[in-house]
C-alpha cells in the first residue's frame, strides 16, 4: 500500500477559493510570473545565464551577440506564458495555513496525486506535473547540463542564436527549480506553457478552458481553468479546514451534497467518500 502523501498532494486556499474550485469543479492554473515570488522561473534561468557569462571567452563582439540574443528572449519570452497551479506533500503544515490559507482561516483540498500525474502523461509536450527541486546539488547539476548545450549550441548556430534559444527550450523546466528557503513547503507543480489565446484542451476526463483574465491587486493576471466536473469524488480526495476557521464539518458536507459530490452515494459522512477533517495545529 503507498504512503498517504504519495497518493494525494494538497492545495491551499482562501474559503472563498475553496467555494469556487468546488461549486465550479475547476483549478485555476494562473500566470507564474504574476505570482507573490519575484525569482519565479528566473531563479535557475539567472543562474544558468550568469554561469555562461562567467565563463565565455569571447571578444567584445561576441559577447554583444549573447547579451543581444538574451533580450531577444527576454521579448519573444513574454509571448508564451507559464500557467502553473501550486499543491504541497504536506496535509496540515502552520506554514502553508499562514501564507496561502488566509493566515488559518482557509481550506486545504487534497486531489488524487494519480489524476495530475496522467495529465502530463496524455499531453506531456506542454504540460508537467512535477515536484519542486530545492536541493542545491541537482540544481547544480541541471545548471551544468544546460550550460554544456548552450556552449554546443554556440559552435553550431552561433552565439546571438543560442542567447535566443536559451528561455525557448528549457522554460518548462524553469519553474520547477525555486530557492532552497522554499524547501519546508514539499512543493509539487501543474505546469503548462502556452500562448495566452487558444481554444479548449481535453485531456482524457478533464479539460483546460481556453484563458482568460482576472483583476487582482492592480495586475492583469492570465488563467487557465483545469475543469475536473466529470471526475470530481475521484479528484477530490479530503478536505482539511484551517486552524482559525470557524467553518464545521457539516458546513463542509453540505457544501459537497449541493454541488454533486455525493451524487449516487447512498451511505456519506466525514468520512467516506471524501475525508474532512479539521487542522490539527493550535494556532489562533
Amino acid at each position: 500500500m503507498k504512503n498517504e502523501k504519495e497518493e494525494i498532494v494538497y492545495h491551499y486556499c482562501s474559503l472563498e477559493g475553496f467555494l469556487s474550485i468546488i461549486k465550479n469543479a475547476s483549478l485555476w492554473i494562473s500566470d507564474i510570473s504574476k505570482s507573490n515570488d519575484c525569482l519565479e522561473s528566473s531563479y535557475i534561468h539567472n543562474k544558468i545565464k550568469n554561469r555562461i557569462e562567467s565563463e565565455l571567452e569571447i571578444t567584445p563582439e561576441d559577447l554583444h551577440a549573447w547579451k543581444t540574443g538574451c533580450k531577444v528572449n527576454e521579448v519573444s519570452d513574454h509571448l508564451i506564458l507559464t500557467y502553473v497551479a501550486c499543491f504541497s506533500e504536506r496535509k496540515d503544515c502552520l506554514s502553508q495555513w499562514r501564507g496561502y490559507a488566509d493566515d488559518g482561516k482557509g481550506i486545504s483540498i487534497g486531489f488524487c496525486k494519480k489524476k495530475l500525474g496522467s495529465l502530463s502523461k496524455r499531453m506531456h509536450h506542454k504540460l508537467s506535473f512535477s515536484k519542486v527541486i530545492y536541493d542545491e546539488n541537482q540544481q547544480e547539476k541541471y545548471v551544468n547540463k544546460v550550460v554544456e548545450e548552450i556552449f554546443r549550441n554556440m559552435e553550431y548556430k552561433g552565439i546571438g542564436l543560442a542567447g535566443i534559444e536559451l528561455g525557448a527550450n528549457h522554460k518548462d523546466e524553469f519553474a520547477i527549480y525555486k530557492n532552497p528557503s522554499f524547501e519546508e513547503e514539499r512543493e509539487w507543480r501543474l505546469i503548462l506553457n502556452s500562448y495566452p489565446k487558444w481554444k479548449e484542451i481535453k485531456v482524457g476526463d478533464m479539460s483546460f478552458t481556453e484563458p482568460t483574465f482576472r483583476v487582482s491587486e492592480g495586475r492583469l493576471i492570465s488563467y487557465v481553468e483545469l475543469s475536473f466536473a466529470n471526475i470530481k469524488r475521484d479528484f477530490v480526495k479530503e478536505i482539511w479546514i484551517g486552524p482559525k476557521s470557524e467553518v464545521e464539518l457539516w458546513d463542509i458536507m453540505c457544501v459537497l451534497w449541493r454541488y454533486g459530490y455525493y451524487d449516487e452515494v447512498d451511505d456519506y459522512n466525514e468520512k467516506h467518500p471524501i475525508l474532512i477533517t479539521k487542522s490539527s495545529s493550535s494556532y489562533r
